[in-house]
């Protein structure tokens, strides 16, 4: 454990550092090129890069836009975890309070989308850049590298992010908006397209990450079959992380939300009664075990930010060193759960559920006589809560099964009541400077939730 601790911990320093200084060398070869201004790049300072010198090293163009992906997912996590029943602000922000009490606007999580389309424009700017390389100087092909296929999947994973969190957000730089549905019916064929490539670089940790991606975005997409057998395919154990590192500021769900941090966001109210001092866990609500899948840390007394709420500090990640899963084999399942309950096949739905919950330690759901529909997908909507705790996904699972409402109404919260917004809008910037997109707030999507 401490070895691939270590090694894990380096390639995050790396990934990270390259991230930031690609960051800043790609927009502005981007500016560079965009303004017309060549000389830009004809600069005394040796710290900047110039186009040569990423032509020089392009396994760090690669990692830095693993990196910049990285960065951002980041940002949504924490975000995910506000607007859902999974975290509530205990801080002093305006934004994070208007996010958690539902009242956004249409700028509110604008930096994310902004974000995750200027990373697949690096994406798409580094592929471009592997290929000319790669002829120029005679390296083979290009399309059996597993550079190749880390920046296809990244934009392939850019897309798919922007359609689950967003409403809507264009296909490409300067196009109209597409539907979350239709960005996510074109992250498909870009998950299939690195998936290609992976196999054919024998990437078979890319090759499955893409291929989890298609099984999320099939099921997005409504193609449920396909998302049923891309869920299968994927071996159990498998683990996607974004990756964090204290030298580069730490993940932000750390930061804001955990004890020896800052206490700007804890555990939504809900769930305190759940909350087991012995194991510093949140308790199953069937059987009152400890789930080891919820850590959560409180001492009695402690107080957030704001004086007032009191402080249970997500524990799931303990140091800003913290690696997030953006995907993995329990996603996996829950995809397969939801596919057998939509097919009415209550047994398999069962089985998937019970699985996940057989891991956790948990005592599996009863299954003689079987559950009715409507119960296994109460089982199913807390085994997603559980499996997926603080991983960036709670909020889009209730906006696309329409438990919003639902779910904050049962809360009886008067100071977080429903109608309430569901899903974000897309950035403003790309709304003002993308001529085919109107800025006209009427022209834009913000879905709410019914009564």
């Amino acid at each position: 454990m401490t070895t691939r601790r270590t090694t894990r911990t380096e390639g995050r320093d790396a990934m990270k550092n390259i991230g930031k200084l690609l960051r800043g060398a790609l927009l502005g070869l981007f500016l560079g090129g965009a303004l017309g201004c060549g000389d830009m790049l004809e600069v005394d300072d040796p710290q900047r890069f110039t186009s040569d010198d990423l032509d020089n090293a392009l396994q760090a163009v690669a990692d830095g836009v693993l990196g910049d992906l990285h960065f951002d997912f980041d940002n949504m996590v924490m975000f995910n975890a506000l607007a859902s029943d999974e975290m509530q602000h205990s801080g002093t922000w305006a934004m994070w309070d208007d996010l958690d009490h539902g009242r956004w606007a249409y700028d509110l999580s604008s930096p994310a989308n902004s974000g995750l389309l200027r990373v697949r424009w690096f994406a798409r700017d580094a592929q471009d850049r592997i290929k000319r390389v790669y002829e120029e100087k005679s390296l083979g092909d290009p399309m059996k590298t597993k550079m190749m296929a880390q920046v296809m999947a990244v934009e392939a994973w850019s897309d798919l992010l922007n359609a689950e969190w967003f409403c809507e957000a264009p296909a490409e730089a300067n196009g109209p908006a597409l539907k979350d549905t239709d960005l996510m019916k074109v992250a498909v064929t870009e998950m299939t397209e690195a998936m290609q490539v992976a196999q054919a670089a024998g990437a078979t940790d890319l090759y499955n990450w893409a291929l989890a991606g298609r099984a999320r975005a099939n099921l997005w997409a409504g193609n449920d079959a396909a998302a049923l057998a891309d869920a299968k395919a994927v071996p159990e154990g498998f683990v996607n992380y974004a990756l964090y590192t204290i030298t580069t500021g730490g993940a932000w769900m750390v930061v804001v939300s955990t004890y020896g941090e800052n206490k700007a966001g804890t555990i939504r109210e809900k769930w305190w009664p759940l909350y087991d001092a012995a194991t510093m866990r949140l308790k199953d609500p069937y059987t009152g075990q400890p789930d080891k899948r919820m850590e959560v840390r409180y001492t009695p007394g402690d107080k957030a930010v704001d004086g007032l709420t009191a402080f249970y500090s997500q524990w799931k990640y303990k140091d800003r060193n913290a690696d997030i899963p953006m995907t993995k084999k329990g996603e996996m399942d829950l995809i397969e759960a939801e596919v057998y309950w939509r097919q009415n096949d209550l047994v398999n739905a069962m089985a998937k559920l019970n699985k996940l919950r057989t891991q956790a330690g948990l005592t599996p759901h009863a299954t003689s006589p079987m559950p009715t529909k409507d119960k296994v997908f109460e089982y199913f909507l807390h085994e997603q809560f559980a499996e997926l705790f603080l991983e960036g996904r709670r909020m889009s699972y209730l906006h696309r099964l329409g438990q919003v409402a639902p779910v904050f109404k049962a809360m009886k919260d008067p100071l977080r009541p429903v109608p309430r917004p569901t899903k974000w809008p897309i950035a403003t910037a790309e709304a003002r400077y993308n001529a085919n997109i109107g800025e006209n707030l009427s022209q834009r999507c913000l879905p709410v939730s019914g009564t």
